[in-house]
């Protein structure tokens, strides 16, 4: 907002917003600027002068301060003007012994105003030339202050911004330790399985994943210990256990049906038996995954 003479006299919350930030010696030396301003020490802490002396140094009528203090009363209370009545009170301003505080005797009441209510009034008058020349003087000194402020403020709306993306950083890292955290208790699990596993899992081109096959090697020895036959391959039982079938019953029918029965070979183990030489198990494997042949279909195929 671009501060302006007009804006003072129109709105009191641009009076109030400017004035919020100055204390009663700071408005002293707006007012001594412009002009002095007789001033006196009240209880020995606050600097307050009279209505009469205010209206002289704005050159106007005491009934226009007066009109101005009653119209705006609520304003000025908060700046620490006030009326001081009763005997005791008015003897202890009198007391002073200053020229700004010569009152009359038959005094019953008296408005003391300080220099930051003095600095409203100047807001507030519009045709006094002092009340003009007030309100460059303050324009003036806002002009100082904010650009300072408007500093401090860039200042601090950095370190917010820096605050907030180092909060950021260090989410990201705690979420990135948490994840790599899971992923390893995940690959020693996958290892546990397949030692090849974990590489796959991380995204390795090179990872092979191999699945050892059980094969099944029968050798029939003589009581000297000597290998007298011997075959490699799967037998019906375990073939059939491989497809998910019940028995071998039911392999050597899934066989007939595709014409591959020829491929059950004898073989002697302790007792006789028939098993499929290991060369033919990837055909046999093309054919069930094509589902080949007569045979019970398994859940969810």
């Amino acid at each position: 907002m671009i501060l302006t003479e007009l804006a003072y006299l129109e709105s009191q919350s641009v009076r109030q917003q400017q004035l919020e930030e100055l204390n009663d010696e700071r408005s002293l030396l707006i007012l001594n600027k412009v002009k002095t301003l007789l001033v006196a020490l009240w209880k020995d802490k606050e600097r307050v002068t009279t209505t009469e002396e205010i209206a002289s140094y704005y050159e106007v009528e005491s009934s226009v301060v007066r009109h101005a203090s009653k119209k705006h009363r609520e304003e000025f209370l908060t700046d620490g003007w006030r009326e001081i009545k009763g005997s005791s009170n008015l003897k202890a301003l009198r007391s002073i012994g200053s020229e700004v505080f010569s009152l009359p005797s038959a005094t019953t009441r008296v408005a003391i105003w300080t220099p930051r209510a003095a600095l409203r009034l100047g807001m507030l008058l519009r045709d006094s030339e002092v009340a003009k020349a007030v309100r460059t003087s303050l324009l003036n000194a806002v002009e100082k202050v904010i650009p300072a402020q408007a500093e401090e403020l860039e200042r601090l709306r950095l370190e917010n911004q820096n605050l907030h993306l180092q909060l950021e950083v260090a989410k990201a890292q705690k979420e990135t330790a948490e994840a790599q955290e899971r992923l390893l208790s995940a690959s020693q699990l996958l290892a546990i399985i397949n030692p090849t596993l974990p590489a796959l899992v991380l995204g390795k081109p090179d990872a092979v994943v191999t699945q050892k096959e059980v094969i099944e090697k029968t050798v029939l020895v003589n009581e000297r210990g000597i290998a007298k036959i011997t075959f490699e391959g799967l037998s019906k039982t375990k073939l059939a256990k491989r497809y998910g079938l019940n028995n071998s019953r039911e392999l050597v029918n899934w066989l007939k049906s595709i014409g591959q029965e020829d491929l059950l070979k004898p073989g002697l183990v302790a007792t006789p038996c028939q098993f499929i030489p290991w060369k033919e198990i990837k055909k046999l494997d093309d054919l069930w995954a094509n589902r080949r042949g007569t045979r019970q279909f398994l859940i969810g195929e």
